[in-house]
């Protein structure tokens, strides 16, 4: 018993909660479906008044044409050659009667047509079609005495008339008034016409000429026209304003200004029509949206439990990252703005620690994605274990994190930020086996307001920017030089755009000689001599283009411009350097290809230099692009042989033709005896493989002395030859400089 009232008690307290939550709803329905029916009886009104107005507007706008037409309708009989002849120079009825009176009437029914002469004063009147007494024009005399004035005025501004050279017809403006006049109780439309030539074979008499006036009644044959014309029902001309909201009107004026007519018809109502019509279905619709309300109400406490768990679903995955819960970078932003708005003097400062994976991206290409989740499971772990509750740690994306700690010093912030390296370093266990991987940290310390979220995440990815350039697996502050380094090399970078599109790097070459001393190749290279900056490094701007992505464009500039050069060259072999960003370009081979053909070389007369780095992996793009330059018959060479991964493999895989030893062993010749040997191993390696051997960075003569006795037969250095521009070499090696257009470059040397 006591269970069950219990669960009476439940049941009672749910149904009280459901009252307290549906029972807004059941009267917010209720009122919802009032106000449906409300809002329809009042659209349906506001319908019939907007067509209403809209018809009124149609009717206005359709009778003041109704004018113009009539208008129109007299020009063609009046603004004529034969009725300057016939009415101006000389009355003649006869045509009068055929072409004004007859004519308007039987065609536009106009009922009476009159012609008054230049002194103004009737000398022409026709009623019906039928020629009339002069006494007819009586009742209209007023009326026209008041458009007479306007013709007259519009006349006497009129240019003259003069035939146009070559027999050219003239262009004649209609000058015409019109006017609503009552008369003998019928109300009329009067137009005046000016007589006038059109092809001006025929010219005015005088000054003045004379004027045509036509009336056509409003009466029921017109009305009938114009109520069918716009489709307005029960059209009528009456003499007052109509009573009753079933009439509609438009008011007609005389010249003067004052009412003497209006036109009065019943408007449509679209929107009762439309309701008599669907009364019953609306009904029907409206007792359905009450049964759906009602299975809405029945069962709305499962679905707004549902979509109470959903929004609470929603929001967390809106600031969290779905992976490793933790807050995402749009919670990041949220909580940042304010921590960063309470720094003041006096007030706590805050740590930005931007950290950033190494090796990552050797983990999913070996591993796959699912290897990498783990991994940054695990991280994720180890941050909140090491930051604990104090500190914000989010997720950025990829495997970038970023952990904010509030009023720390700098030791607490380098001790935790240490403490994150070691903790990440040591490897994590995983179905997929021991996961190693390692973080670089970038660490900005805001002390003082009025820096943006964005600034100071910036400030921390420029310090682990600096992490990761310095070797990894270390924890750099951010310091404003860094900002103003990186300003600077944004400069640079825009600078080097601009120099490689208008053309202001040149090439030097340094002469490669044998133990004779004559040159035997030369290797191109390139220099840039900035406008403000001076001579910059190619240690300093080929790294850039690489990072920048404008390594291909320096390339192609470079292949470009020694082809122009040394195309025609045939005593010297010509080394070009050739990045491994470039030999890993798809269309690379193509493109040197293309320009060997343009410039009409013998490949077979240019060596590429490549790098040990360039030729590692088993990348199948770095392979087929060098495949297809020995195909095209340029031979290959290894430069900085032995300071990278050194193979036999790479040598043989790659069919290499000549090594270069690096300038580190050369430069250590005359030390210790292991130098000498390590030398002496290359060129036995290079002479036991078929492959050319040159030393490069031969600086003394006793460097070259050991070098030959090494048996080297190659070198290269600034005791053999400095670099020169292409004049210099072309003089040293006897071959003809073709003309060339200076660069800006070799301008600004010459300069």
């Amino acid at each position: 018993m006591v269970g069950l009232s219990v669960n009476r008690d439940r049941e009672n307290i749910q149904d009280r909660r459901k009252a307290r939550l549906f029972g807004p709803i059941v009267i917010m329905t209720t009122a919802g479906l009032a106000m449906l029916v409300f809002l329809a009886m009042f659209l349906v009104m506001r319908f019939d008044t907007v067509a209403a107005e809209r018809e009124q507007r149609v009717v206005e706008n359709g009778f003041n044409r109704q004018i113009r037409e009539f208008d129109a309708m007299v020009v063609p009989q009046v603004t004529w050659d034969d009725a300057v002849a016939k009415l101006d120079h000389k009355l003649d009825k006869r045509w009068a009667d055929l072409n004004l009176g007859a004519y308007l009437y039987t065609y536009n029914g106009f009922t009476r047509s009159f012609v008054v002469n230049p002194q103004d004063l009737p000398i022409y009147a026709s009623v019906k079609g039928e020629r009339a007494a002069i006494s007819t024009y009586a009742p209209f005399a007023a009326t026209v005495e008041s458009l007479l004035p306007r013709i007259r005025g519009l006349e006497a501004m009129r240019p003259p008339f003069r035939r146009k050279a070559g027999g050219e017809d003239i262009i004649t403006q209609p000058i015409q008034a019109n006017a609503l006049a009552r008369i003998d109780g019928t109300l009329f439309a009067v137009v005046a016409t000016l007589v006038q030539p059109d092809a001006g074979k025929v010219l005015p008499r005088g000054p003045r000429a004379p004027v045509a006036i036509v009336a056509m009644p409003l009466d029921g044959v017109m009305l009938k026209a114009f109520a069918g014309r716009y489709l307005v029902d029960d059209l009528q001309l009456v003499p007052d304003w109509p009573t009753g909201n079933d009439k509609a009107a438009v008011d007609l004026h005389g010249i003067d200004g004052a009412r003497i007519g209006v036109l009065r018809w019943t408007p449509r109502r679209p929107g009762m029509e439309l309701l008599r019509q669907i009364w019953m279905p609306a009904l029907l619709a409206i007792a359905l949206l009450s049964l759906i309300a009602w299975i809405v109400v029945r069962s709305g406490a499962a679905i707004f439990s549902e979509l109470l768990a959903s929004e609470a679903r929603s929001r967390h995955l809106a600031f969290h990252d779905p992976l490793t819960r933790l807050p995402n970078r749009a919670m990041l932003f949220a909580r940042l703005q304010p921590q960063l708005a309470a720094i003041d003097a006096s007030g706590p400062s805050l740590a930005v620690l931007a950290i950033d994976l190494d090796r990552f991206k050797d983990v999913n290409d070996s591993l796959g994605h699912p290897a990498g989740d783990a991994v940054i499971q695990g991280v994720a772990n180890r941050l909140r274990t090491l930051c604990g509750t104090n500190a914000l740690i989010a997720r950025l994306g990829g495997d970038e994190f970023v952990v904010l700690q509030r009023d720390v010093g700098r030791a607490a912030v380098a001790a935790l930020a240490e403490s994150i390296v070691s903790a990440v370093r040591r490897p994590i266990e995983s179905e997929y086996g021991r996961l190693e991987v390692g973080c670089s940290i970038g660490v900005a310390i805001i002390e003082h307001a009025g820096v943006d979220p964005s600034e100071a995440l910036r400030w921390a990815d420029l310090a682990l920017y600096r992490s990761k350039e310095g070797g990894r697996a270390r924890v750099t502050f951010f310091e404003p030089e860094m900002d103003a380094a990186l300003r600077n090399r944004r400069s640079l970078e825009t600078d080097l755009r601009d120099a490689l599109h208008e053309g202001a790097l040149h090439m030097v070459y340094q002469p490669q000689v044998d133990r004779g001393g004559a040159v035997v190749a030369v290797e191109a290279l390139v220099r840039w001599i900035h406008a403000e900056r001076g001579s910059v490094a190619p240690g300093i701007f080929v790294p850039l283009a690489e990072e920048c992505g404008l390594i291909l464009t320096l390339g192609e500039y470079v292949l470009r411009r020694v082809f122009r050069e040394t195309g025609h060259w045939s005593a010297v072999r010509i080394a070009i350097n050739v990045s491994a960003v470039q030999l890993r370009s798809p269309g690379f081979a193509a493109l040197v290809m293309r320009l060997v053909a343009e410039a009409g070389v013998d490949p077979s007369r240019y060596e590429i230099e490549l790098t040990e780095t360039a030729l590692l992996g088993d990348d199948p793009v770095t392979a087929s692009n060098v495949e297809a330059l020995k195909h095209m018959g340029f031979s290959i060479a290894l430069d900085d042989f032995g300071t990278g991964y050194s193979s036999l493999s790479v040598l043989q895989r790659f069919s290499v033709d000549k090594i270069k030893i690096d300038r580190s062993f050369v430069a250590a010749l005359g030390g210790a005896d292991e130098s000498e040997a390590l030398v002496d191993a290359m060129v036995k390696l290079a002479r036991a493989l078929k492959l050319d051997v040159i030393a490069e960075g031969v600086e003394t003569e006793r460097q070259k002395e050991r070098l030959v006795s090494c048996g080297c037969r190659e070198f290269q250095g600034h005791l053999v030859g400095m670099p020169m521009v292409v004049r210099e070499l072309a003089t040293l090696i006897g071959e003809v400089l073709p003309a060339l257009e200076p660069t800006p470059a070799e301008i600004r040397l010459r300069a």
